[in-house]
């Protein structure tokens, strides 16, 4: 039975974060396996979707339960280059905030999710292999809706909030994400190449020809 609370929408323009909406997508807390996207709002742009979250909580909030535990936003943290005495990293607000959205992999009946992707004149587009990297500017197109935990056996509500659901992105300047270590050549006479027959290493021609990438037009 759909929801009767699910409310669509249609995010701000923002700076786009760890985005996996191919492939096997991403393991939660649970074990299940998503697709995500995060999107970077500034504080001005936050407000006014925090005023929007505000009005569906009050109107829609389950009964016994005040305050939501987290509406999908969260303020964006930065390192400091500090630690702490267990040696974690100190952060600290940067003043900006991150939306973030999810969706399943599948559908009910396993049929695959497919989050969709458009360009910056609304047309939709597909990358192939190309994955969508930290910087990229964009929206993203969903949905919000309430979500519960509650206690084993007894079935009461401990907590609730609100959860923010994926659909699509539109894709308005893109930063390609790599996963070149950022190596330079090493010009040294005799440096070792990996193109003796001793090594079974992929060799480059062989890894372009089994992997052509995706030249999209945004």
């Amino acid at each position: 039975m759909a929801s009767q609370t699910l409310q669509k929408f249609m995010s701000p323009k923002g700076s786009l974060e760890w985005v996996t909406i191919t492939g096997e997508g991403k393991e939660n807390l649970s074990g299940k396996l998503q697709y995500v996207a995060s999107l970077v709002l500034s504080a001005e742009q936050a407000k006014a979707v925090t005023a929007e979250l505000d009005a569906f909580w009050a109107a829609n909030k389950p009964k016994g339960v005040k305050v939501p535990k987290s509406n999908g936003l969260y303020p964006q943290m930065r390192k400091t280059g500090e630690t702490d005495e267990d040696g974690d990293p100190i952060k600290e607000p940067t003043g900006n905030f991150i939306l973030a959205f999810k969706t399943g992999t599948t559908w009910p009946d396993g049929s695959p999710i497919i989050v969709k992707t458009y360009n910056s004149k609304g047309k939709e587009v597909a990358l192939g292999a190309t994955k969508i990297g930290n910087g990229s500017i964009g929206k993203v197109s969903g949905s919000y809706d309430i979500y519960t935990s509650k206690a084993p056996g007894t079935g009461k509500i401990i907590d609730a909030g609100i959860t923010f659901y994926l659909n699509a992105i539109q894709i308005s300047k893109l930063e390609v994400y790599s996963e070149d270590a950022g190596f330079e050549a090493d010009d040294d006479e005799g440096g070792w190449t990996g193109e003796d027959d001793s090594f079974e290493g992929v060799h480059e021609e062989q890894s372009e020809s089994n992997e052509p990438k995706a030249t999209p037009r945004l």
